[in-house]
């Protein structure tokens, strides 16, 4: 069943309304004490419930997301995923699940037992294919990649959308068309990010240590991958990204100073991220000094929404991060290139 177009569709113009969400259902994770890079528990004290969770979907649905990314920690760590899938299985929204692979049997037998509709599915993280490289690549990159390889064949035939999500980093270089070619073979796609990097208090994903992160001697190597990349993607494999933002990586990553895009010019919120209690979020990794106040029901009000967007632009630690670090989120670069230019990643 995995065999469904995915990639950069143009399908409408800018819009006020943001369509993209990025929904962080839980911090749980059974791999916080692999990597205290991953180690996040305490960013959200008081999680939602179901019975909120579902409330959440009925929201979305009112203010007109149609697509979301359910995030963690692990989502399949949660009891209620079934729920929260049968949930937005019946809803006018399509969804990927992106898990890190460890709950093997769990994910099949969710798999087996809920028919998920078009455009939906699940999404691993998966760093490499070489198993010799297990000893280069630090945190938990180790464990879910291996789970990954393993989990996914089996769930070829029974959901419509796979993939895998890959960071990109000076160790795993090679790797890439090498992944690109195994999930296209299995019908899948290939999400790239590079792994984002700075130190500020308020992050809350993005590390401070740089062994892993491209640099300026990075940069040539870099640009014949993405070129190799680049050719496989028009000659019909499974890469998720916009040829845009390939094309750009290196030139944006292989820095030592800060990353060569921001967030900074936007004049639109692209992408609404709600956190585990339902705050709303800057981004991936900020919460936002002002933007944590709101609530995800704060939206339903017309007033509050657009008080919500200009929040969000105004926001000091949106524009702090913008102006110091930047970064290279594929899930922000990509919403605010469909937010400015119309699009869709699924067709």
């Amino acid at each position: 069943m995995a065999k469904q177009q995915f990639g950069y569709v143009k399908k409408r113009k800018a819009m006020n309304r943001i369509h993209e969400t990025q929904w962080v259902l839980t911090y749980q994770c059974g791999l916080n004490a692999a990597s205290e890079y991953c180690s996040l528990g305490s960013h959200a004290q008081n999680e939602a419930n179901l019975e909120q969770k579902i409330q959440a979907i009925e929201i979305f649905e009112k203010i007109g997301v149609s697509n979301i990314k359910l995030l963690g920690g692990n989502p399949t760590d949660l009891p209620e995923i079934d729920e929260i899938i049968v949930a937005l299985n019946e809803s006018t929204i399509s969804f990927v699940v992106t898990d890190n692979a460890m709950n093997g049997p769990k994910i099949l037998a969710i798999a087996k037992k809920i028919v998920f509709k078009k455009n939906s599915g699940f999404f691993f993280s998966l760093d490499f294919l070489d198993e010799n490289l297990t000893n280069s690549i630090g945190g938990c990159s180790v464990v879910k990649t291996k789970a990954a390889i393993k989990l996914i064949p089996k769930l070829v035939d029974l959901v419509p959308l796979l993939g895998v999500n890959t960071v990109v980093h000076a160790k795993n270089l090679d790797e890439l068309p090498k992944i690109l070619a195994w999930i296209t073979k299995l019908g899948g796609y290939m999400n790239l990010c590079p792994l984002i990097w700075g130190k500020w208090d308020k992050f809350l994903y993005r590390t401070a240590d740089r062994e892993f992160a491209l640099r300026p001697e990075h940069r040539p190597k870099v640009e014949q991958i993405m070129a190799i990349l680049l050719e496989m993607k028009r000659h019909g494999y499974h890469l998720a990204c916009s040829e845009k933002y390939i094309v750009s990586l290196a030139k944006v990553c292989c820095r030592d100073d800060c990353f060569g895009w921001n967030c900074g010019h936007l004049s639109n919120c692209p992408l609404l991220r709600v956190n585990s209690d339902l705050s709303l979020m800057i981004c991936s990794d900020l919460q936002g000094n002002q933007v944590k106040n709101f609530k995800l029901d704060d939206l339903l009000d017309p007033a509050k929404y657009a008080t919500f967007q200009q929040t969000w632009l105004n926001d000091n630690d949106r524009l702090y991060c913008a102006s110091r670090h930047g970064c290279y989120w594929s899930n922000v670069w990509r919403a605010a290139d469909n937010f400015e230019e119309g699009g869709s990643f699924v067709k």
